[in-house]
């Protein structure tokens, strides 16, 4: 190559030189540039091998002689100066850069502890936010809770009020007593029953109420009812006495009834005053020994009045027919109208002598109660009434029936009284039909008597029961009226009830209910 290529090259790694100068110039003066470190560093190695690579090709190619070796040398000290002071750039600048990277990781470092921090607290925020909506929610429903409790204790409060007022103003007296036997709460009204003060009954054992001589007793009988207790009503024991503070004696009614309070059993005791009613039960006592002599008395006269009165109508009855018979001389027409007209009433006054003398003996002449079969017992009474059910061509229907607690022979007059009126009072257009049927309920006895007679009106259902009473005329229908009156008295005395219901024109059904076993077989009405 000739001296103006060489030259041309020189001119060309000068210009590079230059600019790499001007770079380096540049970059060394952006502050902001945060790849400033990194780029000097390159461009000062390329600016050394620029130098080197220079000062060899001119070392090879110039003369020192001449003028542009002259010039070259020139350039090539200065190349040299440049590339010294870029190697101890680079020298310097490689402990920036080890200390550059050192606080780059230690600001790495700290920027990962900050963002953990950071994340860290804003953990704790979130956990702080969530503690305190915990807080605040438990908070709220503290104070629900709160609300609730003051309500429940304004109930309580109120309730206890309110039990307070009835407790104080029961119309009966009103006792608690704990498992010691002491009188913890007391009302008014016990306090007047004892005649005393509310004060004076509280703190003071239950034992001090009762009568000196049963306190021992009831100190047993009150352990008992302590180590089984249950309620035990009003009336249980009527025959109880209190003993007054004044000393006196009170009859009392008492009704117990255990409370569980905190794993502790009291009871509370309803204490009636009673000597009202005994002394209201002694009048009634009284006045019913009074009446069972009156009755007594009454029945005694019925039956030696109607049995003493027999003989008398038997003789007129039968010396009437005797005249009747013209064996002591004729009447005439109208004598014989007339001792027909006696012998009429005497006949009626016998069949009156008679009911009377029925009913007088269903209680002063009545059998013992037993169980008595009572199919058998109609087919007995069917048998006794053959003729008039032959007559009037009457059905029979008897259903299976219970056994009965009776008197044998009043129920068999029960029965028959109550055929022989259907019978009796049949309908003209229609066969006597009727219907016996029972059944057996709990502690009773049903018994349903039921026909397709002539009826009557419901009005006088209870009328039909009375003595002497009737509601046909007597030349239509024959009787005294006292058939009825005798079956309602015999179901009386057996504990009973009987009821008719009837529709005129369609039939009379009887209701009759007997208790299935007797109390007391020697009950009187």
């Amino acid at each position: 190559m000739n001296t103006q290529t060489y030259l041309a090259v020189d001119v060309f790694f000068l210009a590079l030189y230059a600019l790499m100068l001007v770079l380096i110039w540049k970059i060394s003066r952006n502050k902001a540039d945060q790849e400033r470190p990194s780029s000097l560093f390159w461009l000062s190695i390329m600016l050394i091998i620029l130098s080197v690579t220079d000062l060899v090709f001119d070392h090879s190619h110039y003369h020192p002689e001449s003028f542009s070796g002259m010039v070259t040398m020139i350039l090539n000290a200065a190349y040299g100066i440049g590339a010294t002071l870029a190697l101890l750039y680079l020298l310097f600048n490689w402990r920036e850069r080890n200390r550059s990277k050192s606080l780059h990781l230690n600001n790495q470092r700290l920027q990962e502890e900050i963002d953990r921090r950071r994340s860290v607290e804003a953990e704790l925020r979130r956990l702080s936010d969530s503690l305190e909506h915990e807080v605040a929610l438990r908070t709220s429903e503290l104070q629900e809770i709160k609300d609730k409790l003051e309500l429940e204790v304004q109930a309580t409060e109120q309730a206890n009020k309110r039990m307070m007022s009835i407790f104080e103003s029961a119309p009966n007296g009103m006792l608690v007593v704990n498992r010691d036997g002491i009188i913890t709460q007391a009302n008014s009204m016990v306090a007047s029953i004892f005649r005393c003060q509310v004060q004076e009954l509280v703190g003071r054992s239950v034992d001090s109420l009762v009568p000196s001589e049963l306190r021992e007793r009831h100190e047993v009988d009150r352990d008992g009812f302590q180590a089984k207790p249950s309620k035990r009503k009003m009336g249980a024991r009527r025959d109880l006495y209190g003993a007054r503070l004044d000393g006196s004696y009170v009859p009392l009614e008492v009704g117990l009834h255990p409370v569980e309070l905190d794993g502790n059993t009291e009871i509370v005791a309803a204490i009636v005053d009673i000597s009202e009613r005994k002394a209201y039960e002694k009048r009634i006592h009284e006045r019913n020994e009074a009446l069972e002599v009156s009755n007594r008395e009454l029945q005694e006269f019925a039956f030696i009045a109607s049995h003493d009165l027999r003989e008398p109508l038997r003789k007129i009855i039968s010396f009437s027919i005797l005249l009747q018979e013209g064996e002591y001389g004729k009447f005439n027409e109208e004598g014989q109208v007339f001792s027909g007209y006696i012998v009429n009433a005497a006949q009626r006054m016998r069949d009156l002598l008679t009911d009377l003398l029925a009913y007088s003996r269903v209680t002063s002449k009545a059998n013992p109660f037993k169980s008595v079969r009572l199919n058998p017992l109609l087919e007995e009474v069917l048998e006794d009434l053959q003729l008039i059910i032959e007559e009037t061509q009457a059905q029979i229907n008897i259903e299976s029936l219970p056994s009965a607690e009776v008197d044998q022979v009043q129920m068999r007059q029960l029965f028959q009284n109550l055929i022989s009126n259907s019978l009796k009072y049949h309908h003209p257009d229609r066969v006597p039909e009727v219907f016996i049927s029972g059944q057996e309920k709990e502690d009773s006895i049903y018994l349903e008597l039921r026909d397709n007679g002539i009826g009557f009106d419901p009005q006088f259902s209870e009328q039909v029961f009375d003595i002497f009473k009737r509601l046909h005329d007597r030349q239509d229908y024959s009787g005294t009226g006292m058939g009825l009156a005798i079956c309602r008295k015999i179901v009386l005395r057996h504990g009973g009830t009987i009821v008719a219901q009837s529709q005129e024109g369609e039939g009379t059904t009887m209701l009759i209910e007997l208790p299935k076993q007797q109390v007391d077989q020697h009950v009187s009405n």
